[in-house]
């Protein structure tokens, strides 16, 4: 914390994320309807995000998703999840895989783009966005939050330190 703050400018703003409950959703095509009617959303294609129904689903790949809702509400979440799927899918409580970081303010494109092989121009990757990536050498998930613009980086826990420190020096 002291590392993000110490680094932290009015240009760009490092800061942990608070902690999420985080639901894998994989579905097949027979599981799809039902899963968006329990949803209220239809279920984002890759790389996008959509508002639903206690938090937000992050599209990973053509049949996975990640639902992001407030930290303690992934046990009911699964429960009416795995209710709604059965058989055709899978439902696992993966909060504790990943913690989070913010990172925001108007060079929060440039640190990004510093140490991430993705295109943060606003006409390619915007709110709304979300994409499965590396930074460094680290498995990350990025979510951008806002035009400010502000992101959610989902990181392993253990390489949490990496990744910070891969940021600052951004």
């Amino acid at each position: 914390l002291a590392v993000m703050a110490a680094r932290s400018g009015p240009d760009a703003v490092l800061e942990p994320a608070p902690f999420l409950a985080q639901v894998s959703l994989r579905v097949g095509a027979a599981g799809r309807a039902a899963a968006e009617q329990a949803l209220g959303s239809l279920l984002p294609p890759t790389n996008r995000v959509a508002s639903c129904r206690d938090g937000e689903l992050l599209g990973l790949g053509p049949d996975e998703w990640l639902h992001l809702g407030a930290d303690g509400t992934a046990p009911n979440t699964v429960g009416w999840l795995v209710a709604t799927v059965g058989g055709d899918g899978a439902v696992v409580d993966v909060s504790d895989a990943r913690g989070g970081l913010i990172l925001r303010g108007a060079c929060a494109r440039d640190v990004l783009a510093s140490c991430i092989a993705l295109d943060f121009h606003p006409s390619v990757f915007a709110p709304g966005h979300c994409a499965a990536t590396l930074l460094g050498k680290v498995p990350v998930l990025i979510q951008q939050l806002d035009q400010v613009p502000s992101y959610r980086l989902l990181v392993r826990p253990s390489l949490l330190a990496y990744v910070v420190d891969w940021l600052v020096d951004g």
